[in-house]
């Protein structure tokens, strides 16, 4: 998927839908929908663990790249869109048949930043490493784990995740230059994380290997996403303003 087709979750159909009024129980069974959107990521990202293409077999899973896009309305059309993380996300509306009949549609077409795929797997690549990190603390009562530097992990997982989420608003909007200057950001707190990883103690024990392996291979799937996103709005970029060169 290219990053013309951003556009479509900011100045797609959904905006001439009219206005859409829940109370703070629906929002709280999207919330729901959401969370259950997060866990099927991550199940299926477990699932394909140690697969090369891993990114790519969950996404097109998850119901992400399946279909052709076109660059935009006058130009060629596009091959067709290998699976990708970046891909507009899948409408389901399932979880929600608890909704009124008369609410279902809107339900089923209701868009907000967490039905973007970039979402729901940076979302739930952090929930992983939050559960790892917390993990390997409680089961490494032997190691002796500077304070300081399990603070300056926490914190730079923070920082990355806190850009992600900034990068994908600003992505929503259309605003790709902003879009990039957050996932570098991104970009340079997973590089700190990894740096601290490797300043860890590490013990004997396998779960403490695993441990190591399954941060940095997280870490490493949310560099590669990060970056594809920033070739699609480059992309975008070259493509509003052909005359001018990226930084």
């Amino acid at each position: 998927m290219s990053a013309h087709d951003f556009e479509h979750f900011s100045e797609g159909e959904w905006e001439d839908r009219g206005e859409l009024v829940w109370n703070e129980f629906d929002w709280q069974q999207y919330l729901k929908q959401n969370d259950k959107e997060v866990a099927r990521f991550l199940a299926l990202y477990h699932q394909y663990e140690g697969r090369t293409e891993r990114l790519d077999e969950v996404a097109k899973l998850m119901g992400w790249g399946d279909e052709e896009w076109a660059p935009g309305e006058d130009g060629p059309e596009a091959e067709p869109a290998s699976p990708s993380i970046v891909a507009e996300p899948a409408l389901d509306p399932a979880g929600f048949s608890d909704f009124l009949d008369e609410d279902f549609e809107a339900v089923a077409d209701t868009y907000t930043i967490h039905k973007h795929p970039v979402f729901i797997a940076t979302r739930g690549l952090y929930q992983h490493l939050y559960y790892t990190w917390e993990r390997f603390l409680s089961t490494s009562s032997d190691l002796q784990v500077n304070l300081g530097l399990s603070w300056k992990l926490a914190a730079s997982l923070h920082a990355g995740e806190l850009n992600a989420v900034m990068a994908i608003h600003a992505l929503d909007l259309g605003d790709f230059t902003l879009t990039i200057c957050h996932l570098k950001n991104a970009l340079s707190a997973v590089n700190h994380s990894l740096s601290l990883l490797h300043a860890l103690p590490v013990g004997n024990k396998a779960g403490q290997g695993q441990f190591f392996r399954e941060v940095q291979a997280t870490l490493f799937d949310l560099r590669e996403i990060w970056l594809r996103v920033m070739n699609d709005c480059r992309e975008e970029n070259r493509r509003r303003l052909p005359g001018e060169l990226e930084e």
